[in-house]
């Protein structure tokens, strides 16, 4: 939808929206025991990068002075596994060695041993390839990634193995786990990518979706001063990680950010609840097109944002899967909710659902590859500048107005010199 308009405060937490009412909302002992990707943030921090420095009270992967360091490492990962995809079985058995290494670790060290999820063997044994139609037939091999991802205990094995590889200061091991971790994200993107394929009604998600959280003071302030920055470095991300959200906002409210717990903010180790209300987009058709008419062979999907409600056991939580996620922090500001006395935090973030990750990107020389990634991000900074400045009317937030206006100028004078 090429039009900005579709964002109405009236209808920002409207409780007609589809997905609202009591009969999906989780039943207590279900949210309980199989919710904690909704609410985590343990494990998603150290991979997430706040801001232009990447900087949080966290070590996280992306972190300050290694930023330019870990990057290089991670782009030569995800160069090598896409140059050696023919070795597969190769890559698929160094992914198995490395997940039978971190199981006896873990019971070596005397911590837990987790239960392998039924759908590792699956992806373990499977043979993903890139859909180029829609009549493929989808059984549980080819989606056995998601349906990992949305099992109990499949989501800890997976953040298991991207948070250790992402986490090593071995520079050899850590060569050895990047290259696992990307492989198992690539698997994942192409379950996406034939799962949109396969149901055009997935393809191109857009709506308002919600993620609950509870977070300790330093967490949270973490966002407070990432809103106090200068809107055009008012971002962050979660560059090789997934992310869990809700179209349901009161299962975000009540079953993951606590609003049905007690949760007293005078206590020292106090925890606070906070919602994230993310507005999901398209990349605007104007847009789209001038990519498309430039770069002809080069695959754009959909699959930032994909509902996958019905491949979870757990449907009545009405998920939607967030790959590597880009977020516009635009606002953070506390508001009353139905039912709860004190306010929470709210953070209103704006995200893309378009993506470029797909094989007909390494078809592309070098130089060729160079402008279509300039240019892609051109296009998404546009798009995302437009989608932000109307949000922040809505807020009447006038100063980021002026900010966002001088954004989308400066990206039109380069797109400009890209001869459009």
């Amino acid at each position: 939808m090429d039009d900005i308009s579709m964002i109405n405060p009236a209808e920002l937490d409207s409780e007609s929206r589809p997905g609202l009412g009591p009969s999906n909302v989780p039943n207590p002992q279900q949210a309980h025991a199989h919710s904690q990707r909704f609410r985590d943030w343990d494990s998603i921090q150290y991979l997430a990068s706040l801001g232009k420095n990447g900087s949080s009270r966290s070590q996280t992967f992306y972190n300050g002075e290694t930023l330019s360091t870990r990057m290089t490492a991670l782009r030569q990962a995800i160069i090598y596994v896409r140059d050696n995809w023919g070795e597969y079985p190769s890559l698929m058995a160094d992914l198995h060695s490395y997940i039978d290494e971190l199981t006896t670790s873990s019971v070596a060290d005397g911590r837990d041993h987790l239960d392998l999820p039924p759908y590792l063997p699956i992806v373990l044994n499977s043979r993903k390839v890139w859909n180029s139609h829609s009549d493929m037939i989808l059984d549980d091999e080819n989606l056995s990634v998601i349906r990992l991802y949305t099992s109990k205990g499949g989501y800890d094995h997976i953040f298991r193995i991207i948070n250790q590889a992402f986490r090593s200061s071995n520079v050899h091991e850590q060569e050895k786990r990047l290259r696992c971790a990307v492989f198992l994200i690539e698997l994942l993107n192409i379950d996406l990518f034939n799962y949109t394929l396969h149901s055009p009604r997935l393809h191109n998600f857009e709506g308002t979706v919600y993620r609950g959280v509870v977070f300790s003071h330093d967490q949270l302030q973490d966002f407070k001063d990432l809103a106090a920055l200068p809107v055009a470095d008012r971002y962050w991300g979660i560059p090789m990680a997934m992310m869990s959200a809700s179209m349901n906002k009161e299962v975000a409210l009540r079953e993951f950010a606590g609003l049905d717990k007690s949760l007293d903010s005078t206590e020292p180790q106090a925890r606070y609840p906070f919602l994230w209300r993310i507005h999901v987009l398209g990349l605007f058709p104007r847009y789209l097109n001038i990519y498309r008419e430039r770069f002809p062979t080069s695959v754009v999907s959909t699959i930032c944002a994909v509902p996958i409600k019905e491949l979870s056991d757990f449907a009545a939580e009405d998920e939607v899967l967030l790959r590597g996620p880009f977020f516009q922090l635009v606002s953070l500001r506390e508001e009353f909710f139905e039912g709860h006395e004190q306010p929470i935090h709210v953070m209103d973030l704006v995200m893309l659902n378009i993506n470029r990750d797909h094989p007909s990107t390494m078809q592309l020389s070098p130089e060729e590859g160079d402008k279509a990634r300039q240019l892609f991000a051109c296009l998404v900074g546009l798009c995302r500048t437009e989608i932000c400045r109307e949000l922040a009317m809505v807020y009447g937030l006038t100063d980021d107005i002026a900010q966002y206006e001088e954004m989308y100028r400066v990206a039109s004078e380069k797109l400009e010199r890209f001869g459009f």
